[in-house]
């Protein structure tokens, strides 16, 4: 993944006018008549603005081609209004979408000029609003003054946040690569599949409610036949017996598939495409990562989903609303069976267990069935008689969570990628039957305002109960290596030096910074001699500090540092030492599980020359200018320390 990103940046740094090319062609596209509808450039800009701040772009050309394609795709549309006048409007297109033009006139109406303005903001309005206008007799060089603003405005709107989120990109990349690549991942996989899964509701929704009158009339005409399925959309038919029926399918079913996908009598290693999301996902680990994905993984256990599920059916009583609450006793009491018969399909080990990753809290990843009956069912139930903005937030927050928790159990190797896929869908699916039941048999309007707060403030007990401070993971099988032992001359032989590494690896095995300091002693030991040597300990990493990184005065000493990793593990020393307010050297020390026979443990590490740079005037914080200053001077005048020089490397004891 990494290598991707490092890849795409390489090519556009080699090829930066047809970067800003492609950047024209998108801004055009989303502004063009009927065509901007379908195109989500809000992305695209975002992870532009990310690449500038990242240096593959610069900042005012970007800015700048994004307003001219804007411009550009809004002045045909203009023309396309002056071409055609209101005959544009009677395409079969707008014939299936009439509220599209009318909210556009209204619109339109209600602002004149400064709809052309505001309704770049709007979404499906940017693409009609502009022929809209012309249509209506707008001078052309009105349109054009304040859609040049509008399309500047609009550009910088969409950039600027990612030009913001790409400077800090480039504080975490400066001393954690992988855990940048990690919230690129997960801000633009998030956004991107909270769009796609919008869509895809409003689209089954929408030809939901034209097939269902269909089949509700082949039912009434072939009762024999209906009994069972369709019953849940014929209110003449009762829906139990058909939700049992299909429970006890879908129960079927969703274990043959499972043990198809990855059963273990089938299958002896896993889908090509489950170990690569998991190599994916395990090229961005770092110790950060584990801790936000071990927190989002609590919200898919049941003392968190549970305490939800129980406060919405005891709302739901105290309400008197019998059906609702009726219905959620059955998406809990069916959706558990489903889960608890799915544990009883044999599947291959989990990915933390097949590659020796380290352990998560909890491994009962088929859990995420209830959990996802449970975040789902109750947007269905609350959304039924609720306008459709509020029912499009409702399910975006209920996509939202169960998103989280599957990248949470992916990122930390509880479930393979089919698999959880397959869990979410069976979860989907039951509560698809469930609310096609209720809708159509006499559905109860429930009081949103009494509900949602109710639960959510169950949701937020249920998760702090289980904030508590996090146990610190079972480490991986490499980090239980047996520790081997050299003699001291050994250790300054030249083959000695091959037994160490000679560079931080990330956690795919590539190369970073070299090692250039071994040192054989204990740790307190150590620290206290460079203590007393005029080493210090850095800024903590804090809320509080943090704030340093936005002051464009601050002097190195308050910035604070963000962890690097070696193979995934935290340095267990870090110290700098001042030179002024603008440099430093930096220290860093990791275990490396060899010692002297004498049992001292000697710790490999490096220290590099930092110097604090403003970016943008967004972010200041150090950047390492040198990762191999003169270590003699620094390190050979310690009390009672001696060294040795072997090859590059400084051994020290």
């Amino acid at each position: 993944m990494t290598d991707a990103l490092h890849s795409l940046l390489a090519w556009i740094n080699a090829h930066p006018n047809g970067a800003l090319w492609l950047l024209f062609l998108i801004t055009m596209s989303d502004s063009l008549f009927i065509v901007g509808a379908f195109i989500p450039a809000a992305l695209p800009l975002f992870a532009i603005g990310a690449l500038v701040a990242l240096g593959a772009l610069e900042l005012w050309p970007t800015l700048l081609i994004a307003s001219a394609g804007a411009l550009i795709g809004d002045g045909i549309s203009f023309w396309l209004g002056c071409r055609y006048g209101e005959r544009l409007f009677n395409a079969r297109f707008f014939q299936k979408h009439p509220d599209l033009v009318g909210n556009g006139r209204r619109f339109f109406q209600k602002h004149g000029p400064y709809s052309i303005l505001l309704a770049r903001f709007l979404g499906p309005l940017r693409a009609v609003t502009p022929s809209l206008a012309a249509a209506s007799g707008m001078r052309f060089w009105l349109f054009v003054c304040t859609d040049a603003i509008g399309a500047f405005v609009w550009a910088c709107a969409f950039i600027m946040p990612g030009v913001a989120f790409g400077a800090s990109l480039g504080l975490a990349a400066e001393v954690a690569g992988r855990l940048a690549t990690l919230l690129l991942v997960l801000i633009v996989g998030m956004w991107l599949a909270l769009w796609l899964a919008i869509a895809f509701a409003r689209l089954v929704s929408r030809k939901t409610t034209q097939w269902l009158p269909y089949l509700l009339e082949w039912s009434r005409a072939n009762r024999s036949l209906g009994r069972y399925g369709l019953a849940l959309i014929d209110d003449e038919l009762p829906e139990t017996p058909a939700l049992f029926v299909l429970a006890v399918l879908l129960l079927a079913f969703a274990g043959l598939l499972l043990y198809l996908t990855a059963g273990m009598q089938l299958h002896h290693y896993p889908l090509r495409l489950d170990a690569t999301v998991f190599q994916w996902l395990r090229d961005v680990h770092t110790p950060v990562g584990f801790t936000l994905a071990r927190r989002l993984l609590q919200i898919g256990e049941w003392h968190v989903y549970g305490p939800v599920a129980l406060v919405s059916f005891a709302t739901l009583v105290a309400l008197g609303k019998p059906r609702a609450a009726a219905h959620w006793a059955a998406a809990m009491a069916f959706g558990g069976a489903i889960a608890l018969g799915l544990y009883a399909v044999p599947l291959l080990p989990p990915p933390f267990h097949y590659f020796g990753t380290s352990v998560p809290d909890a491994a009962r990843g088929r859990d995420l069935v209830l959990a996802s009956v449970t975040y789902s069912f109750l947007p269905v139930l609350l959304g039924t008689a609720s306008r459709p903005a509020s029912r499009t937030l409702l399910y975006a927050i209920s996509a939202l969570l169960l998103l989280l928790v599957v990248f949470a159990q992916l990122y930390l190797g509880v479930q393979w990628f089919s698999v959880a896929v397959l869990l979410l869908l069976f979860g989907l699916a039951w509560t698809a039957l469930l609310g096609l039941g209720y809708r159509w048999h006499r559905p109860e309007k429930l009081p949103v305002a009494q509900v949602l707060p109710l639960v959510v403030l169950s949701f937020v007990i249920a998760l702090a109960l289980q904030w508590h401070p996090l146990k610190a993971p079972e480490p991986r099988s490499q980090s239980l290596a047996p520790v081997y032992s050299l003699s001291l001359a050994q250790w300054e032989s030249p083959r000695g030096a091959s037994r160490f590494p000679t560079q931080r690896q990330d956690a795919a095995g590539r190369p970073r910074q070299p090692f250039t300091v071994q040192w054989a002693g204990e740790l307190p030991t150590i620290r206290a001699r460079l203590l007393d040597a005029g080493w210090q300990t850095p800024a903590p990493l804090s809320a509080g500090q943090m704030l340093h990184w936005l002051t464009s005065s601050a002097t190195i000493a308050d910035l604070p540092v963000m962890p690097q990793v070696n193979g995934g593990e935290h340095p267990s020393l870090i110290l700098r030492l001042p030179i002024n307010d603008q440099e430093q050297y930096f220290l860093r020390l990791w275990p490396s599980r060899i010692q002297l026979d004498d049992g001292r443990p000697i710790w490999v590490g490096s220290v590099m020359l930092q110097e604090a740079r403003s970016f943008h005037r967004i972010l200041r914080y150090p950047v390492a200018v040198d990762f191999d200053p003169p270590l003699v001077p620094l390190l050979a005048d310690l009390p009672d320390t001696q060294h040795r020089t072997n090859g590059p490397i400084l051994l020290l004891w």
